[in-house]
């Protein structure tokens, strides 16, 4: 009997470990796409926004709130502001919430905004997602699915702004000039639908995540009048994390990757905390991000009980330097956990 008891626990160990390859795989992976180029630009704070892309990889059943702000500017030439945030509500647990290995259902609500500078540029997005995840053995590891509404808003406004309408041998003629009539502020708008899927464990001293998602599955139709050749096409999105604790120091390599037609981006994230046993202070970390082809992204982070506030700063090394132009950016980062309470 004992002999038996000691096979089975072999086997679950086993099953433990193989489990965990899928994380790393996927990592190597990300690591490993660098000839694409980024051309959507977003938050560097992949630890917290990941599940903005893929609601199932909500990895434990607290509450929580994340909040996002991202300051970029063109030298001479314009800037933006982003702003996101996002509400993750535990509905439904299968016991209570503080226990392990038990399924759960969680509900995720999203705003974002982006506005460029003299208001040329106005998008905004509301998400809706609900995911569930079903635990798959005795070792907290899980898998989870989603599923994502959303409505998004966006207007280009050129109504201001005048283009060369002729040109000679030496370039625009400087009398000649017109405006788009086609950029009068007219806004878009389209519903869209995202699906995700992912593999998870979270233990005290480690904990791994892997996943897949589908956005915009239905190829919505942006402009209603010009047929389907408007429809946006869909977005293969992969996200993988990995982080574990050594002498109260906790590492984490996170990436993402995202393909839609030519507009693809990467983004790796590599960090080190320092843990504290303080009422207060709970960690401090520094890291730095990598976004391929586009940008160093160096940041420091500091936990106060079950607030986080990271702060990270973007050092260009896209081919925009080569042309003269500078870019800054500067993203702040705020996520709160509520502590779980028994009943």
């Amino acid at each position: 009997m004992a002999e038996m008891k000691e096979i089975k626990n072999q086997a679950k160990m086993m099953c433990n470990h193989i489990l965990k390859v899928p994380s790393i795989i996927m990592l190597i992976i990300i690591l490993g796409v660098t000839n694409l180029q980024s051309q959507d630009l977003h938050y560097a704070r992949i630890q917290d926004l990941s599940m903005w892309y893929n609601p199932s990889l909500k990895m434990d059943k607290q509450n929580g709130v994340r909040l996002n702000h991202r300051d970029v500017r063109y030298q001479g030439v314009m800037g933006y502001r982003s702003n996101a945030a996002m509400v993750d509500v535990l509905i439904k647990t299968d016991g209570e919430r503080f226990l392990s290995n038990s399924a759960f259902t969680n509900f995720t609500l999203g705003l974002a905004f982006d506005e460029s500078n003299q208001n040329i540029l106005n998008n905004s997005n509301l998400v809706l997602g609900l995911s569930h995840a079903v635990p798959l053995n005795g070792y907290n590891q899980y898998l989870a699915v989603s599923i994502q509404g959303s409505y998004s808003n966006s207007r280009l406004d050129l109504s201001q702004a005048t283009f060369p309408d002729q040109f000679d041998q030496n370039g625009p003629i400087g009398g000649a000039m017109t405006q788009d009539p086609l950029g009068n502020g007219n806004p878009l708008n389209w519903f869209s639908s995202h699906l995700g899927i992912s593999l998870f464990q979270q233990t005290e001293l480690e904990s791994w995540k892997v996943g897949f998602s589908v956005r915009d599955v239905l190829r919505p139709l942006i402009n209603r009048g010009s047929g389907n050749n408007f429809r946006l096409s869909p977005t293969i999105g992969f996200q993988g994390g990995y982080e574990f604790e050594r002498n109260r120091i906790r590492y984490g390599l996170f990436g993402i990757a995202k393909f839609k037609a030519l507009a693809n981006e990467q983004l790796l994230s590599l960090s080190a905390s320092q843990q504290f046993n303080n009422a207060n202070l709970k960690a401090f970390g520094l890291g730095m991000a990598y976004r391929v082809r586009d940008a160093l992204i160096p940041y420091i982070d500091l936990r106060l009980r079950n607030t986080t506030i990271a702060l990270h700063y973007e050092v260009n090394v896209s081919g925009l330097r080569q042309g003269g132009y500078q870019r800054n950016a500067f993203e702040l980062s705020l996520a709160h956990h509520f502590n779980r309470k028994r009943k």
